[in-house]
């Protein structure tokens, strides 16, 4: 590293950062921070912040920023070319070139101007050990904090994740007063292909226990009739700041966009490899609970085709002693109508429950509460000891949302218990028709399904 500096220092007339570079403080930087506020904090540094510095041009399509820097003794004005980009990862990549205009040496000037900036950046940012990423780690290690929050939105700068291991754990609570918080978030894509149906299901879950985070990464495809499990995987991680993040684990990948937003979910298997992407946002409805819905318009890219669809990103959160919320669905009819009903108060018996549904149809917004669900027809699974619903009959108490379902794809599999009647987890592809203020729609859609 010395010999590196003292190489810069005499001999190159300008310095530049690249991932690989010899001297580690020439190496740029890769941060677990939304582009936004990095872009920000860099025009805001080009344009007066740092001193001798003005900025000349800034193009944020590109990512680029083009500044002039002047020495302080002897007046000579320098170029500087700021990027700012997106890493393969979804993380936030800073490089920088400075060059002077004169002479054959710049005896170091150029790599110093290169570390003053980095170093006024992560003040700006409010940079840490835990969101500055070594570009040389595997992508799952270096992307280790790159989604939106749980919760949504951004993660202010005092709550650094420390999920990267190199800052010890901290506990979020004393032990005596720990209380476990459980977090979920869903995106469930559904399209069609001809008179095919796809469904991508993917769900990360994270609850905090003493001394770490649980946490768990599921994704299912439904083809038709057909369930597929994509990729499942549970682990314990450290105690974070920010256990709602949703984190990437094996061949599953996430693109991060501007402000954490997510852009596209991507796995790699053996034997399968597909990408699910977030378009237009259509709709948001929150519920009582903190819990959030936003349906999508979607795309999966599978092997060569490419599907349009919808999507729902579902978030939801609950601490132990309330106990996990119930259970969801999705519906849709084309663009005509998009619907989401979940179970708050959750029923363990054979007759269904009572939902808060929320709708966009033909664009406008529709709510209702305590429209049950009733179980018309049922079908023994054995491997739990118990019946699970296959078809339900929908009504609203005002008699203006009703309709028939039926399940179409089934996926079910039994949870651990004490006792001979075992817990179910379901996922189903959903078909039939809701009948909206005396119109009829045909709907296909996606039930999660619990019963404990």
């Amino acid at each position: 590293m010395i010999l590196a500096r003292l190489r810069t220092w005499v001999f190159e007339n300008g310095a530049h950062t690249r991932p690989g570079h010899p001297d580690p403080s020439l190496r740029g930087r890769t941060y677990a921070i939304p582009f936004v506020r990095v872009w920000d904090a860099a025009m805001e540094l080009t344009s007066g912040s740092l001193r001798g510095w003005s900025l000349l041009e800034a193009d944020e399509g590109r990512g680029t920023l083009l500044a002039e820097s002047r020495t302080f003794v002897f007046r000579s004005v320098d170029q500087v070319r700021i990027e700012v980009s997106l890493d393969h990862n979804g993380q936030t990549r800073v490089d920088v070139a400075s060059a002077s205009r004169l002479g054959k040496g710049g005896m170091g000037k150029n790599a110093r101007r290169i570390r003053r900036f980095f170093r006024a950046l992560d003040r700006k940012v409010g940079a840490g050990p835990g969101t500055i990423l070594d570009p040389s780690l595997s992508p799952v290690l270096s992307a280790v904090v790159m989604a939106l929050a749980m919760a949504g939105g951004c993660t202010p700068a005092d709550e650094i994740p420390e999920e990267a291991g190199e800052m010890g754990p901290a506990p979020l609570v004393a032990d005596r007063d720990f209380q476990s918080r459980s977090y979920e978030r869903h995106l469930v894509f559904l399209g069609n292909q001809g008179d095919t149906t796809f469904l991508v299901p993917w769900s990360f879950s994270a609850q905090t226990k003493p001394g770490g985070v649980e946490r768990e990464i599921r994704g299912w495809m439904a083809r038709d009739d057909a369930w597929e499990t994509l990729f499942s995987d549970r682990w314990e991680g450290p105690t974070s700041r920010v256990p709602w993040r949703i984190l990437p684990r094996g061949p599953v990948r996430l693109i991060v966009g501007l402000q954490d937003a997510i852009e596209a979910i991507l796995f790699h298997g053996e034997n399968r490899s597909l990408e699910v992407a977030l378009g237009t946002l259509l709709v948001e409805w929150s519920g009582q609970r903190g819990q959030t819905y936003r349906v999508h318009e979607g795309n999966l890219f599978l092997a060569e085709h490419t599907l349009d669809g919808l999507l729902l990103d579902a978030t939801r959160a609950w601490v132990s002693d309330d106990g996990p919320p119930g259970n969801f669905g999705f519906l849709v009819s084309g663009s005509s109508l998009q619907l989401v009903c979940e179970d708050l108060a959750p029923e363990n018996g054979s007759e269904g429950g009572e939902f808060s549904c929320w709708a966009r149809v033909q664009f406008a917004d529709r709510q209702w509460r305590g429209v049950r669900m009733a179980w018309r027809e049922v079908r023994a699974f054995e491997p739990a000891r118990r019946d699970v619903p296959v078809g339900w009959e929908v009504r609203s108490p005002d008699g203006t949302l009703e309709g028939d379902l039926a399940a179409a794809a089934v996926f079910l599999e039994a949870g651990e218990g004490t006792g001979p009647v075992l817990p179910v987890k379901g996922l189903f592809r959903l078909a039939g028709t809701l009948v909206l203020e005396g119109r009829e729609f045909p709907v296909q859609g996606f039930l999660r399904h619990r019963q404990r």
